[in-house]
């Protein structure tokens, strides 16, 4: 087939070599060619094939990197020297596709999960350019699905109440019961007794007994150390009971020692206890709770060992893009090895009865799936 000029129309062309290029893909360097054309009459020269946006590097090789790095242990740099890239050109492929990620609410909308209605809150802190941030947390505690996460400035009673509004009336979340910690400067507590009203709320004794241990000295040469020993025993006894008699009958054997107490460390855990005391205890009055947070705890330990590895974030659209993909890779990683068996082989997403489908977690995470 004659070639023709696009310029002049000609059919009075010759080849004059190629133009050439390459692709890194898994599989190595391609190089590619495409033949060029010079018109004799009009002296131009033209390729006929529309050549595409150049690029170095194949869509098979981007992706893997990408899953490579959120999905290992590992940091930026091993991932970019493996196939030769520099770590921000790593970090830009990442922001790329982690800025065309759905969030926990699209996500809800496209899959439609059934959750068991018992929420688990906890809130994480990191920095992000030098400057301290929160990562809110609430999962589903029976499935493991993280529904909803927010990053917040700080934990304060203003962004607790919108992180708390959007999962009861955007997410809509069938809530039956709740487990938290009391949250920084308790602001957990009166939120959620106010927009969740009538709903069980129960205090992490887990949080609370590390709150105990944080604050009585373990230190042998302490003058107080028998008391300090026979009190953090004794809240241990309240905290962990089998039953609430015998956490009660605990509790009120220690208010009736109150009176010979004399540290205001030892008078500081007493008052907290007692005005917690219910909260810590809902437990054993409600069914439908548990008495720790460690479900969504465990979630907050892997999701920090990543912070670490990340070395911060420049800014918070940096960090809410890779927490997105991060939580999707969370919700679509079936477990194995758990302690009851009907949860291996299964996603969080599928656990919650959701229609997941079988493709891998970074081609459903993209709005228009481009991977």
């Amino acid at each position: 087939m004659k070639k023709r000029c696009p310029r002049c129309s000609s059919f009075l062309v010759k080849k004059i070599g190629f133009k050439r290029s390459s692709i890194t893909t898994k599989r190595g360097v391609i190089a590619k060619k495409l033949q060029r054309y010079l018109c004799n009459v009009c002296q131009k020269s033209f390729t006929l094939e529309v050549a595409s946006k150049r690029k170095r590097h194949s869509k098979a090789l981007i992706t893997s990197a990408i899953k490579r790095y959120v999905e290992d242990n590992t940091t930026l740099r091993p991932v970019s020297n493996s196939i030769g890239i520099s770590p921000k050109g790593l970090l830009n492929w990442l922001m790329e596709y982690g800025s065309n990620a759905k969030s926990p609410l699209e996500v809800a909308r496209e899959l439609k999960p059934k959750w068991s209605g018992l929420l688990g809150v906890d809130g994480k802190a990191f920095k992000i350019h030098g400057q301290e941030f929160t990562i809110l947390v609430a999962q589903d505690v029976q499935t493991f699905d993280p529904v909803f996460f927010s990053v917040v400035e700080r934990e304060n009673v203003e962004n607790a109440e919108r992180f708390f509004l959007i999962i009861r009336d955007v997410l809509r979340y069938p809530i039956k019961g709740i487990v938290s910690d009391l949250g920084r400067g308790k602001a957990f507590v009166a939120l959620i007794k106010e927009i969740f009203t009538g709903i069980p709320h129960q205090a992490c004794v887990v949080h609370f007994f590390r709150y105990v241990n944080a604050t009585i000295p373990k230190s042998k040469k302490s003058v107080y150390y028998q008391e300090n020993c026979i009190l953090r025993q004794t809240v241990k006894g309240i905290l962990f009971a089998e039953n609430f008699n015998d956490a009660e009958e605990t509790f009120q054997r220690l208010l009736l020692a109150k009176s010979l107490i004399k540290t205001s460390y030892h008078k500081k855990i007493i008052r907290s206890l007692t005005r917690h005391f219910d909260l810590l205890t809902a437990h054993f009055h409600h069914s439908v709770l548990v008495r720790d947070n460690n479900v969504t705890e465990n979630l907050i330990k892997q999701l920090n060992r990543k912070f670490k590895q990340s070395g911060g974030f420049k800014n918070i659209d940096n960090a809410y893009n890779f927490l997105k993909l991060w939580f999707i890779y969370y919700r679509l990683k079936p477990f194995c090895n758990s302690s009851r068996p009907y949860r291996n082989g299964k996603t969080p997403i599928e656990l919650a009865n959701a229609k997941s489908n079988k493709t891998d977690w970074l081609t459903f995470s993209q709005r228009n799936r481009h991977t």
